[in-house]
């Protein structure tokens, strides 16, 4: 019974996974459509002349107070930011850091809802000012923890101090509120405990230097209910006064914080709102809780993101006019580069939603009796129905800025500047001209950020940015019934032009939106992609052989096995090697070839991965080249560690080189002797080397191996040095090693031996081979890569690291982890770190499976 439920179990799973790519858009349009319906029930009491009119009757006094709380709350966020990371080993913080900082928590904020949806931004970011992804996850973990903890601590208090509103909101007594508020309580202080317990263990691995865990979870939690408290109180002084008692605000701010949370919608659109709603719907009007709202987003989300922005674009401006030598000789420079089309793109994605919903409201009556004096109603039917469309293009537009397409920021500065006319023609739309004056000002101060030359139209569009504008549509449309919910919707008021026609005006405005995004989404999806992975010509091979040599890193001779395909740059100085399984395109390595034209590589490679419906990976990628791909927008997880043998300090002298002079002098006294061929070696040897892996071979269950492991491939043999050991005149193994035309660095390549060699006789083989090319000054020696070395289980560890440590732990029976690394270490090589980058949240988990059947050959065996 069991195996027949586990085999259903996997049946349904494999016709699941499929539909896994469309779920969570599909699930975002589900929720706006489920806040819609919420919304029509609640809009029976709410007019949109009264929320305007209550949004323009709060006191300007209260305004100030919310905005004050606001920066409480964002100097909270960067306080437990900083404790965060310097617990997770960032000692040193400069104004950098805590810039970067608050610019983390204002786009976490905008993009996603608080603390635990802003885990990429902050990769991003912090990933930019030179924070290792291992340490931004630490930092992480912490913030999860005490953003829940804060927010648990939070509500116990509003429980506690909560006066009638709340009894009479809930049905539930007092002493019920306290009772629930105590459970609460306990709950934070056993979780403490724990980490006390705990503490210990993490302190010594982590930062032994530093503060206990259980002191920085503290520090932190105290910051995140400073945190809560302003931001709730930032929203409570809107409100009108004397109906609601802080502390029952504050434990239905938590639950709309919550909810906020766990729907995962850009600063909790729609989920936040409602909850507030159904919670203060019987004590206030609903007119007064929507202005409230309006104006704590604009404080609170908007206000920040806009800051934030224009501080890049002036960072932007003095690097292009070269004042301030620490602006442009410092970190600050190479961050604005790589944040500039983010917040561009945010604000761009913004306005054109702006543009959308203003032309489904109606204009103010005294501003168009003043357009009417001046132009004639041709003009202003004109330009409402033109703004609305170019906030649809704005909304296409605003993925090309975030490529930093050239094409995308030509076409957004042109509907900008079109718009400015246009928005004051419809109907003297100061607030939404300034908007836009803003985002030209933005435009022409990142300028030298776009410099991708491609039409943004040309780049294939995810189901997630069509349910995007899907969404905007939907919700402009909501707007428009609202707005003009008094108004009879008959046939003929689609042909009604009048100066006070405005649900005729905004009718034709939203269906013309409605068809030109339906329009250009059908065109996107119906594109047919071009392309599709092959294997490398001889032309390519050679092309690629010739970038090789002129650079150091020698790994990079692994493109010449011909199993993996070859993304060449467009001046042909560099290339990436990579393959293709299932959804995964992966490359080996990073690019090869100028470090100048890295990142147009990694974008275009994503882009094709994209194309074709796939998530794109890179393997084994430097710790000092991350910052190329958190621009990519990628994740980042630690893969293993590279065993390098630095030669000049590389001897047999000392005691940790007692093993590698026994296995030399012992195969000395065994007949072993060592010689290396060149390239150039006679057919014969060759004969001798295709023997001994043909031997190899067979007494292997596996096959020949590939992609990142090197195979017997004749071409790719032929073209290294290989190492030999004879045992009196016979060959018993070789290695290769592979070196470019710098000299700088041998990879080792291929290894074989024949099955009775001597199991010392590899150790000979390296030990002898490092001591030769000392002679000959080269400065490093690599032995490959060791799978997950240096990942460790650790307290508050992430799921990867996890994961990775139960494999490192227990995955012996599929792969010889620890013996792989214990064999490279008697050598004493320096460990250095190996990374993955891959797009989507699942997508570094799946990339490393399908590396795992790339390199065991499985796709070769298939065909």
């Amino acid at each position: 019974m069991a195996s027949k439920l586990l085999h259903r179990f996997r049946s349904l799973n494999g016709r699941i996974r499929p539909l896994q790519p469309i779920a969570r858009p599909l699930a975002a349009l589900a929720a706006c459509a489920l806040f819609l319906v919420l919304l029509s029930g609640f809009s029976l009491n709410l007019d949109y002349y009264g929320v305007v009119e209550a949004v323009r009757v709060v006191p300007h006094g209260f305004i100030w107070i919310s905005l004050v709380l606001a920066i409480v709350s964002y100097v909270a966020l960067i306080a437990r930011d900083e404790s965060a990371l310097r617990y997770a080993g960032v000692k040193r913080f400069t104004p950098v850091t805590l810039f970067a900082s608050f610019c983390s928590s204002a786009l976490g904020n905008a993009l996603s809802f608080r603390a635990l949806t802003a885990d990429a931004v902050r990769d991003r970011i912090y990933g930019a000012v030179g924070v290792r992804p291992e340490q931004t996850a630490r930092a992480v973990t912490f913030i999860q923890i005490a953003f829940t903890l804060g927010l648990a601590i939070f509500t116990a208090g509003g429980l506690v101090g909560a006066r009638d509103a709340l009894p009479q909101l809930l049905s539930i007594s007092v002493r019920s509120l306290r009772c629930v508020a105590v459970l609460m309580t306990l709950s934070v202080v056993a979780i403490l405990f724990r980490i006390q317990r705990h503490g210990s263990e993490v302190a010594k691995v982590w930062h032994p230097s530093e503060s206990s865990a259980l002191a920085t979870v503290l520090l932190e939690t105290l910051a995140s209910v400073i945190d809560l408290t302003a931001t709730a109180a930032a929203l409570w002084v809107l409100l009108p006064r004397g109906r609601i008692d802080f502390f029952s605000f504050a434990t239905v701010f938590s639950a709309a914080t919550l909810a906020g949370v766990i729907g995962r919608v850009p600063a909790g659109l729609g989920t936040f709102d409602i909850v507030i709603f159904l919670g203060f719907s019987g004590f206030l009007s609903a007119d007064s809780i929507g202005a409230a709202l309006l104006i704590y987003r604009g404080v609170y989300f908007v206000l920040p993101v806009l800051i934030a922005a224009t501080s890049w674009a002036g960072l932007e401006l003095r690097s292009a006019s070269g004042r301030g030598a620490w602006v442009t000789r410092g970190p600050f420079a190479s961050q604005a580069a790589v944040l500039a089309p983010v917040f561009l793109g945010v604000i761009t994605f913004a306005i054109g939603a702006l543009l959308v919903v203003s032309g489904a409201t109606p204009a103010l009556d005294w501003r168009l009796a003043a357009l009417q004096e001046v132009l004639p109603l041709w003009a202003i039917e004109i330009s409402h129905l033109l703004a609305a469309l170019a906030g649809v293009f704005l909304l296409f537009v605003a993925r090309g800025l975030y490529h930093r397409l050239d094409g995308a920021w030509w076409l957004a500065l042109l509907v900008a500047l079109i718009n400015v006319g246009l928005s004051l023609a419809k109907g003297l739309a100061f607030y939404e001209t300034t908007a836009i004056i803003f985002l030209v000002f933005l435009l022409l101060a990142t300028r030298d950020q776009f410099t991708r030359p491609a039409a943004f139209l040309h780049q294939p569009f995810g189901l997630g940015w069509f349910v995007a504008i899907a969404v905007v549509i939907t919700c402009a449309a909501g707007v428009l019934l609202f707005a003009f919910r008094d108004v009879a919707y008959r046939r003929e008021i689609w042909w009604q032009f009048e100066f006070d026609a405005q649900a005729s005006r905004s009718l034709r405005a939203i269906l013309g939106a409605s068809i030109l995004a339906l329009g250009m989404t059908l065109w996107q999806l119906l594109q047919v992609t071009t392309g599709r992975v092959t294997l490398p010509s001889e032309r390519d091979l050679s092309q690629a052989a010739d970038i090789i040599r002129k650079q150091e890193r020698s790994a990079a001779m692994l493109a010449l096995m011909g199993d993996k395909s070859l993304l060449f740059s467009n001046s042909g100085d560099s290339f990436l090697m990579y393959a293709k399984r299932g959804r995964s395109w992966i490359t080996l390595f990073d690019p090869v070839g100028p470090r100048r034209e890295w990142p147009e590589l990694v974008w275009r490679f994503v882009e094709l991965a994209d194309a074709h419906g796939g998530r794109a990976a890179f393997y084994q990628i430097r710790q000092e080249d991350l910052s190329v791909y958190l621009d990519a927008g990628l994740r980042i997880v630690k893969v293993g560690e590279e065993a390098c043998i630095y030669l000049e300090q590389f001897s047999l002298e000392g005691p940790q080189r007692y093993g590698l002079r026994q296995a030399v002098k012992r195969g000395e006294r065994e007949g072993l002797t060592f010689e290396i061929l060149s390239p150039e070696r006679p057919y014969k040897e060759r004969c001798e080397l295709k023997y001994i892996s043909e031997r190899w071979l067979a007494n292997r269950r596996s096959g020949e191996r590939g992609f990142s492991v090197a195979a017997y491939e004749p071409g790719f043999v032929s073209a290294q040095s290989a190492a030999v050991s004879y045992q009196h005149g016979k060959p018993l193994a070789f290695a290769t090693f592979m070196t470019t035309d710098l000299q700088d660095e041998a990879t080792i390549g291929l290894l074989r031996q024949l099955p009775d060699a001597p199991a010392y006789t590899m150790e000979f083989i390296f030990t002898r081979l490092a001591l030769e090319l000392k002679t000959r000054q080269l400065k490093m020696l690599s032995l490959g890569m060791a799978p997950l070395a240096g990942i460790r289980k650790k307290p508050l560890s992430s799921r990867w690291h996890l994961i990775a440590a139960l494999l490192w732990e227990h995955g012996s029976p599929i792969y010889n982890f620890r013996g792989l690394r214990s064999f490279k270490n008697k050598f004493r090589p320096v460990w250095e770190p190996r990374y993955l980058a891959a797009s989507g949240a699942a997508g570094p988990f799946i990339s490393l499976a399908d590396v795992a059947m790339l390199a065991s050959g499985y796709k070769k065996r298939l065909d």
